[in-house]
């Protein structure tokens, strides 16, 4: 139960995110860092992109689109709006150390721990009030099929319209003109509503721009002494994959990534190179020393892949169904675990690594499938259990025995 000390930090927390004049201030210390930092390096460059993202969405200056994670955000900067994906969000607090006031929020209110806990942690803090209001919710059925209630929850809390873009499970040309008929309704509201015109041509250079610029990031890590460090750190740059992309904060970022990568390079005293599957917990855990510890580095991160084709200014519904209909290859077993072989050869691994998240159900169906495949190629899989946000599911010795057992394995390769 949350003590009374605590109710009285969130009571004053929820008290000044609802001032907006206390945002407009931090402009101030964007100034500040600006200066303070002329050239900034790779995490002076993501804290101050933090900073002026959370200006921007607290301070209120422009519409604030909640979308899930799969839901492209080209569309959203777009219509001149500001994306907030509440499923990454829910990271940063778990990160911050305080998942746990969200999650018993949630629980209070009668949701389950078997449920996903970034679901549960994104309707803890809706209940708190702590996320920065939202003026309408987008979000798609591919991947995960529990974004359905969420969004609808998120609806019912926050009292705003949520569209839900069905997306089929099979790839066709029917099924893309019925994923683009949708986006057409939800385009035509959001330019009657907040009366926008959509400006394409910006958000779709930007990330084409970018994605050529993870491309070729992806090439540097190929090469046997490029890492990142620690292991699966570029999981942490989630938010500029998905919630950034489309607007110059992300091209800034990976510009910096491609530059911190080619000046860092060093002499590669990890041993064995891994593909990451699925995403990993973001509280303060050992996981990454653990992975350093017997000589594992990670070269791919299966959410940091470009699923889709260069997007076209000149059929933009179109070409973002098609985006999102590419995100349902994370689903269909055959197509996904072909990436992942290809990945493996790309990036000469030596192994594979799956984090199994608590409740989500998004992957864990192709365990058995995707192990076969992969032992048959002669690339051993590692499925860790746990949980990305709730810590009452970590287990340092657990992780430890299988880390250890894992590298055992591919030493005998």
């Amino acid at each position: 139960m949350i003590g009374w000390k605590t109710e009285f930090v969130l009571s004053t927390t929820r008290y000044l995110v609802k001032r907006k004049s206390l945002f407009h201030l931090l402009r101030i210390y964007e100034w500040w860092l600006s200066k303070k930092f002329s050239v900034p390096n790779l995490p002076q460059t993501s804290y101050q992109l933090t900073i002026r993202m959370i200006r921007e969405l607290y301070s209120r200056t422009r519409p604030v689109i909640w979308a899930s994670l799969f839901f492209p955000c080209e569309f959203i900067h777009a219509a001149g709006a500001i994306p907030f994906y509440p499923e990454i969000a829910a990271g940063l607090v778990a990160a911050l150390g305080f998942p746990h006031i969200p999650l018993e929020k949630a629980e209070q209110n009668w949701y389950s721990q078997d449920l996903c806990s970034y679901h549960r942690a994104g309707v803890g803090m809706s209940l708190l009030e702590l996320f920065p209001r939202p003026d309408l919710l987008l979000a798609t059925t591919s991947i995960c099929r529990g974004t359905t209630a969420f969004f609808q929850t998120l609806a019912d809390i926050w009292k705003v319209p949520c569209y839900l873009v069905d997306v089929p499970f099979e790839s066709s040309p029917e099924a893309l003109r019925y994923v683009k008929d949708q986006l057409t309704v939800i385009a035509s509201d959001i330019q009657s509503r907040f009366g926008s015109r959509f400006d394409w041509e910006k958000s779709f250079t930007l990330s084409n721009e970018t994605v050529r610029i993870i491309q070729q990031i992806g090439e540097l890590r190929k090469q046997r002494d490029i890492l990142l460090h620690p292991p699966t750190k570029n999981l942490d740059y989630l938010p500029y994959y998905f919630q950034f992309l489309g607007s110059p904060s992300s091209l800034l970022f990976f510009k910096k990534l491609r530059q911190h990568l080619r000046e860092s390079r060093e002499q590669n005293t990890l041993s064995h190179r891994l593909i990451w599957l699925h995403l990993k917990p973001f509280y303060t855990n050992r996981l990454t020393a653990l992975l350093k510890e017997y000589g594992c580095g990670v070269v791919f991160d299966e959410f940091g892949s470009i699923f889709w084709e260069p997007l076209d200014s000149e059929n933009p519904l179109e070409s973002l169904a098609k985006k999102i209909c590419s995100s349902q290859n994370f689903t269909i077993p055959e197509q996904r675990i072909t990436k992942i072989l290809r990945w493996c050869k790309e990036y000469q691994a030596d192994g594979v690594i799956q984090f199994n998240q608590w409740g989500c159900r998004q992957s864990q169906g192709m365990n058995y499938l995707l192990k076969k495949s992969l032992q048959q190629k002669g690339y051993p899989l590692l499925l860790l259990d746990g949980d990305h946000l709730d810590k009452r599911f970590y287990s340092e010795e657990q992780l430890r025995t299988r880390i250890e057992a894992f590298h055992e394995l591919m030493e005998g390769l």
